[in-house]
């Protein structure tokens, strides 16, 4: 597994009841899945498909979070990535797992309007 995205928690990512939501990690894993099929891909891509979630654990403030994955399958234009965060302390031995999932992406379609600002030339 290669690692993808590293981070850590801040006050600003903790909810109203004290903790870092778990929506929170599912965006931040979203980031680190697109790097894989971006790369495969040559290009932006948007994710199309989440499964095989499994939450081990919650972030907690002023945590490292890594976010390491591999490349699943590749199909007819879909990339499947297997992602996997975890946890870690000051002055903790090892990490903690505390997601992994399965996400598929595609390659996404951008489009630029030909000018962006009205009245401008």
């Amino acid at each position: 597994m290669e690692t993808l995205l590293k981070t850590i928690t801040m006050p600003a990512d903790i909810d109203a009841s004290g903790q870092v939501p778990t929506g929170w990690l599912l965006a931040r894993m979203d980031l680190a899945g697109a790097v894989l099929p971006g790369r495969h891909l040559g290009g932006p891509v948007q994710l199309v498909g989440l499964s095989d979630v499994v939450l081990s654990g919650r972030p907690r403030l002023r945590q490292s979070i890594t976010f390491r994955g591999r490349v699943a399958s590749v199909e007819a234009g879909e990339v499947v990535v297997w992602i996997e965060a975890f946890s870690e302390e000051r002055g903790q031995v090892g990490e903690v797992l505390l997601m992994r999932a399965q996400l598929r992406y595609t390659a996404a379609v951008v489009e630029v309007p030909g000018n962006i600002f009205p009245g401008s030339f």
